[in-house]
């Protein structure tokens, strides 16, 4: 029975009491267990067990692109000393005030009187609303970079999509059968026994970007699938591979049993 079952796991023979299946599905969860806790690991700032620790994310993303919570921006104004009338800003980088914003403009068009003779139109203007932006700034004005820019946030925790795509599901009672996360219009999670392992991943259409890195696009590398498994990943697997084993290998001589 142990031949066969050995022959079954490495794909040399049918698999005796899906005793082989039950072993490469124990090894799969097992397996994204260890992504999934490394990834929230390396969300908050950590070093994951891979001594992989991710780029933080730029004040420019969290403040422009970011998303925000429910009250998120109510809180971080209200933190800055602002209220809910700073809303207003010239080009959309401002949290400003009615009255702070009309100051900016004559401070603008002040400054653009004399530039204008200087300079083309265009760098004039760019030139009057940055020195416009100084002296609203000193006189306690704030941009949504100061204010938004360095908000509590968890690394590629956005939505949530790419890590219930990584997260464990549910193993059987059965030890053979498993069921993954509910799946994101986004993407889902690839698990798939084969004849001799079980492969998982995600196909969360943008995984590949923030896991190799992407340079045209300014994404660097963040990786959750590490190329090299740490020792005591590795260690763990043993260790749910050896339990799966031994249940496979009771079933597969309780049904042999009743066979004969």
């Amino acid at each position: 029975m142990v031949r066969r079952v050995h022959a079954a796991l490495v794909g040399q023979a049918p698999d005796v009491a899906n005793t082989a299946r039950g072993v490469f599905t124990a090894l799969g969860f097992a397996a994204l267990s260890d992504i999934h806790a490394d990834f929230v690991r390396k969300a908050r700032g950590g070093v994951g067990e891979d001594g992989v620790k991710w780029a933080p994310l730029k004040p420019a993303t969290l403040a422009y692109s970011r998303r925000f919570g429910p009250g998120e921006k109510t809180q971080l104004k209200q933190a800055a000393g602002l209220g809910r009338g700073h809303r207003h800003a010239p080009v959309g980088t401002g949290l400003l005030s009615a009255a702070q914003l009309r100051q900016w403009r004559l401070y603008f068009r002040r400054n653009l009187a004399w530039l204008i003779t200087k300079y083309d139109p265009e760098t004039a203007k760019s030139i009057a609303a940055g020195m416009a932006w100084n002296r609203i700034k000193a006189e306690g004005g704030k941009t949504k970079l100061q204010v938004y820019g360095n908000r509590p946030h968890e690394i590629l925790r956005d939505t949530g999509v790419l890590l219930n795509s990584l997260s464990p599901g549910e193993l059987g009672s059965d030890g053979v059968s498993y069921r993954p996360p509910q799946p994101d219009a986004d993407g889902g999670q690839i698990f798939k026994t084969i004849a001799n392992g079980v492969i998982v991943g995600t196909n969360v259409k943008y995984a590949a970007a923030h896991n190799w890195g992407a340079p045209k696009r300014k994404l660097p590398a963040r990786p959750f699938l590490p190329k090299k498994c740490p020792q005591v990943w590795l260690e763990r697997w043993l260790g749910a591979l050896e339990r799966a084993l031994a249940a496979g290998l009771t079933r597969a001589v309780s049904e042999g049993a009743r066979g004969a």
